[in-house]
């Protein structure tokens, strides 16, 4: 996906939102700032997707504050109250006539979701209310399709919280007799699920859980490693999770289904939804 000019208030917006997770002060907010616009300044032309330069927004916040990982109480509350969901979306699931559509559904609701910043008894008014509601992109035809020639599913997850979510797509895929691999970021960033996020919800007793070897934003192939190369391009279906993967893998050299939340503008015109519209897509 190309970068726009609706993208850049939003990096910048995405480094401040970053450094005020920790106990910091406007003076860190503004070196923040400053550094990232120098940078974002510095770029010629903007040829890579948003999320490449996301990447480096969060390496300029990681210099400021001196921490790798302004997240980590975000993430680990996020996995908190998801869990505490759990047994809503078992129970939306066991009502439900087509398991694999609504366990996708559900897994799209992890990613529509703050879990951070919303009661628990809102998060099941949100969870409800998502599962009930329709897809602008709904490319489910083609994914059954695909499945039911597909030995293994490759996962790429997104954030923490979320992860929680995809433990149900995960089991209706394994019911289903798929070999399924969840990956995960090789290290901190943003709000991204890390292996430490995937044990601490249990994924890793679920099926097998692997990192791609990148801290980027997103899923930059040349920054990952070769052993998440090989499986991308091995597995039968790949099924990516999220914005930023979407933005990075858009125009990959493989077949991709997109999973995900349209959350801006240029996000929703590249899927063909509506800023807040749920997308199942193949590209």
């Amino acid at each position: 996906m190309k970068t726009y000019p609706a993208c850049i208030p939003c990096l910048l917006k995405q480094g401040l939102n970053a450094v005020r997770r920790t106990e910091t002060d406007v003076r860190d907010e503004m070196e923040v700032v400053r550094r990232s616009l120098r940078f974002l300044c510095g770029v010629s032309e903007f040829r890579n997707p948003p999320a490449y330069y996301a990447s480096f927004v969060q390496r300029i916040v990681e210099e400021v504050i001196g921490r790798k990982d302004p997240f980590q109480e975000r993430k680990k509350l996020s996995n908190e109250l998801a869990l505490k969901l759990l047994p809503l979306v078992q129970r939306e699931l066991s009502s439900s006539e087509d398991k694999l559509a609504t366990a996708l559904k559900i897994s799209a609701a992890g990613n529509s979701i703050d879990f951070a910043i919303r009661g628990e008894f809102d998060l099941e008014e949100d969870v409800r209310r998502f599962i009930a509601s329709d897809f602008a992109v709904w490319d489910y035809d083609a994914f059954r399709k695909r499945l039911s020639a597909a030995h293994s599913v490759l996962i790429l997850g997104d954030n923490a919280g979320e992860i929680v979510f995809d433990k149900i797509l995960v089991s209706v895929l394994k019911d289903m007799g798929k070999e399924v691999v969840y990956c995960v970021k090789g290290g901190p960033v943003l709000n991204d699920a890390t292996l430490e996020d995937a044990r601490a919800v249990s994924m890793t007793e679920l099926c097998r859980v692997i990192d791609n070897g990148s801290r980027m934003v997103g899923t930059w192939l040349e920054d990952c490693s070769e052993d998440f190369r090989r499986i991308f391009f091995s597995s039968d279906l790949v099924l990516s999770k999220g914005q930023a993967n979407f933005e990075t893998l858009d125009t990959s050299a493989r077949e991709v289904f997109h999973l995900l939340v349209a959350k801006c503008e240029p996000v929703a015109r590249e899927t063909g939804s509506g800023v807040g519209k749920s997308v199942l897509l193949l590209r």
